[in-house]
């Protein structure tokens, strides 16, 4: 996919950094936050449930802010983040997002 945000528009701002984390996966910051994009082509991997509370968050179920929908990221791609921050999302979204989430 090979995206860039640099300098682009978030909802928090025009993107002053970022960290691929992987291909179509972003981390961005902006001047006063921050959170992680994901591309269309992998949205699939995310339930409804999770991109209407990223929605609710960023206005779009693309963007996931960086202090609660980014845990949303996490556990729906858990190879790319380590075991404990997978375990720590999973208890978040439990609580916070969804009674469904196994």
């Amino acid at each position: 996919m090979n995206v860039s945000l640099n300098g682009k528009s978030s909802p928090w701002g025009i993107v002053q950094d970022e960290e691929v984390i992987a291909d179509g996966i972003i981390y961005v910051s902006t001047a006063s936050h921050g959170g992680i994009w994901v591309a269309r082509e992998l949205m699939h991997r995310i339930s409804k449930e999770m991109q209407d509370y990223a929605k609710y968050w960023s206005g779009s179920s693309q963007w996931f802010e960086e202090d609660c929908a980014a845990q949303c990221v996490v556990v729906s791609f858990p190879e790319l983040f380590s075991a404990d921050q997978v375990e720590r999302a999973w208890d978040f979204v439990r609580r916070y997002v969804t009674k469904e989430a196994a």
